[in-house]
């Protein structure tokens, strides 16, 4: 889907949200979010230099952040009162940031909408079937889930890890410890407890995201040293 589409979408969705949900005015929370947001998207500006970001702290105790196409970056409070420094929050920056450099949501959307047309073709197609309405039934909702499964929570999880690993080298080039991330994922692994099934689940699991992080971490260490002064 062309970008400017999205951007736009985006854009609105985003002060919906504004407008709907409540924003906090804890000062310490927006000052370390624009702090860390603005370092950490700076790194990228050269491969994305008509992005305007922009970062809000919304007041919702789940533990989360969001990225959306153009920039538009979310934290709630209940993340920003798991981390312990900038550093960890970087970790959760970098990720964010490289969901919107690798054009996640474009291609979600996109796959989204091919299995969908899939989905309406596949609907009209058993219409000449000779088989009752509710093994139609049955057929369409397996196809459907086999869909999901199969195709967009992979795809999904796959967007996860390459964020992560891409949000790792990002945070680290920015002059944030990458070891953070280690230490931030062992406390989101601690506050969010079992974890469905990964094969049902659009994030890996928290051990996987760990195991990952360790591995990439010889790497991101040599560009973080190599950031500072």
């Amino acid at each position: 889907m062309p970008d400017s589409m999205l951007r736009e979408m985006a854009s609105t969705q985003f002060q919906q949200m504004q407008n709907e949900m409540p924003v906090s005015n804890n000062p310490e929370h927006i000052e370390q979010v624009r702090r860390v947001g603005q370092r950490v998207a700076a790194v990228v500006e050269s491969e994305m230099p008509d992005t305007a970001w922009e970062f809000v702290v919304f007041e919702d105790p789940g533990i989360n952040a969001f990225a959306m196409p153009g920039g538009k970056i979310g934290v709630n409070t209940g993340l920003l009162e798991l981390v312990d420094s900038d550093d960890e929050l970087a970790a959760v920056m970098g990720h964010e940031v490289a969901h919107v450099l690798l054009e996640h949501a474009n291609q979600r959307i996109s796959t989204s909408l091919l299995l969908q047309l899939g989905q309406v073709a596949a609907a009209y197609g058993t219409e000449t079937m000779e088989m009752s309405e509710e093994n139609r039934a049955l057929l369409l909702g397996a196809m459907g889930a086999g869909a999901q499964i199969g195709v967009m929570l992979p795809f999904s999880r796959g967007h996860e890890s390459q964020a992560d690993r891409e949000g790792l080298m990002i945070s680290a080039r920015a002059g944030y410890d990458p070891r953070a991330a280690i230490t931030f994922w062992e406390k989101m692994s601690a506050a969010n407890g079992e974890q469905p099934a990964e094969f049902l689940s659009t994030h890996p699991s928290h051990g996987r995201r760990i195991s990952d992080i360790e591995e990439s971490l010889p790497e991101a260490l040599e560009i973080y040293r190599q950031s500072q002064p």
